[in-house]
C-alpha cells in the first residue's frame, strides 16, 4: 500500500504558509508588468543629457587645445621659413608693397600654380599700390610649399575659398584666385612702412615724419630692425587671428586694436568680437627670436614695436618682484 504524504500546513487564512498574504483573494504585493513609468523615462533621459553635455564640453575643450597646438606648429614652420629666407637673401626683406609689375615674383606664382592649381590674380594698375607680391606668404612659399600652413585650424573661414573669404569691397586686393584664408598676419611695424600705418597702429614714434624708418617700397634689413628696435628678439613678428583676406594679399594687415582686416582671438575659444581681449580667449604669437607663445591677454604695445624704449608692464612687475625678493633674503648690514 503506497505511503500517504502528510497534509500541507496552512496559515490562518487557509493559504500555504509561504504564499504571499492575501487580501480579499488578491495578493498584497503584485508584480508589475514590464516597462518604465513616464517619470522613470524622464529621469533616465535627464541623466543621459547631463552626461552627454559633460562629454561634449570636454571634447570641445580637447579639440580647441589640439587646434591651438597645431596653430603653434604652423607658426614655427613659418618662423623657420622666414629665417631661411633671410639667410638666402643676406638679411634683406622685400618691400611691403610694390607698384611695378616687374617686381612681381612670377616664378613663385608659377610654382604655386603647379602645386595647387591656384592662378595669380591679374596685375592692377600701376597707380594702385599693392601688386600681388612680394607678400610674405608668397616669398616664403618655396620654403613652406603647403597652403594649409597659412590657415589656422580654428579659423571660422578655414573651409572657404576666394570670394567667400574676402569682403566685396576688398576683392580687388587678392593675390591668388580662389585662395584659402590667411589666418596669420605679419607685424608690419617691424618693417619699413609709412607714417599713416604707424598712426593707425597707435605707435608712439614715427607718425609725423620724425623717423627715417619709412618707405613702403624700400627693403628692410635685419641690421635695420636691430638698430630700430631694442631687444628685437622679444618683439612680435607674426600672429594668429587675421580675418578677411586670402593668402598673398598685401592688405592682410591687422594691428593690436585696429587694422585693414579684423584681428580675432580664436584659442581655445573664439572671442565674442574682433579686436576683443577677453578672458578664456587668446592667440598664438611668433616672436622675432623664433619662439612661439600663447597669450591669453593681449601683448603689451612694446612687444608689438609700438613703443621703442619702454619695457612691458609685465617685465617691470617681474623685475620689481625680483628686487623685493633680494631685499628680503639679503643679510642685514652690520651696525
Amino acid at each position: 500500500m503506497p505511503r500517504r504524504l502528510p497534509p500541507r500546513r496552512r496559515g490562518k487564512e487557509g493559504c500555504p504558509l509561504f504564499a504571499p498574504l492575501r487580501n480579499g483573494g488578491r495578493p498584497l504585493f503584485r508584480r508589475r508588468a514590464g516597462g518604465f513609468t513616464l517619470v522613470e523615462l524622464l529621469l533616465v533621459i535627464a541623466i543621459i543629457a547631463i552626461l552627454a553635455a559633460l562629454l561634449l564640453a570636454g571634447l570641445a575643450e580637447a579639440i580647441g587645445v589640439a587646434w591651438m597646438l597645431r596653430c603653434q606648429t604652423n607658426l614655427r614652420q613659418i618662423g623657420t621659413a622666414y629665417r631661411q629666407y633671410l639667410t638666402d637673401s643676406r638679411g634683406a626683406w622685400p618691400p611691403m608693397l610694390t607698384s611695378r609689375p616687374e617686381d612681381v615674383p612670377q616664378p613663385i606664382f608659377e610654382q604655386i600654380h603647379d602645386a595647387t592649381g591656384l592662378a595669380a590674380a591679374p596685375p592692377r594698375p600701376a597707380a594702385n599700390w599693392g601688386q600681388p607680391g612680394p607678400h610674405w606668404s608668397i616669398v616664403l612659399w618655396p620654403y613652406l610649399k603647403a597652403l594649409e600652413v597659412y590657415t589656422c585650424p580654428s579659423d571660422p573661414k578655414r573651409s572657404l575659398r576666394g570670394e567667400e573669404v574676402v569682403a566685396t569691397e576688398k576683392r580687388a586686393s587678392a593675390a591668388l584666385l580662389g585662395g584659402p584664408p590667411e589666418s596669420y598676419g605679419l607685424n608690419v611695424i617691424l618693417f619699413r612702412t609709412a607714417d599713416d600705418m604707424r598712426r593707425q597702429a597707435g605707435c608712439s614714434w614715427g607718425t609725423r615724419g620724425d623717423s627715417d624708418y619709412s618707405g613702403l617700397a624700400s627693403c628692410t634689413t635685419l641690421a635695420d630692425q636691430r638698430r630700430q628696435f631694442p631687444a628685437l628678439e622679444s618683439r612680435i613678428l607674426l600672429f594668429c587671428g587675421t580675418s578677411g583676406q586670402t593668402v598673398g594679399s598685401q592688405y592682410n594687415i591687422a594691428f593690436r586694436t585696429s587694422g585693414l582686416v579684423e584681428r580675432w582671438e580664436w584659442h581655445p575659444h573664439q572671442a565674442s568680437a574682433a579686436f576683443a581681449d577677453e578672458a578664456g580667449s587668446g592667440a598664438n604669437y611668433l616672436f622675432a627670436g623664433g619662439h612661439v607663445e600663447f597669450r591669453d591677454e593681449l601683448p603689451d604695445p612694446w612687444e608689438w614695436g609700438y613703443d621703442l624704449n619702454r619695457e612691458p608692464a609685465a617685465a617691470l612687475v617681474l623685475r620689481s618682484e625680483e628686487a623685493s625678493l633680494l631685499r628680503r633674503v639679503a643679510p642685514a648690514a652690520p651696525p
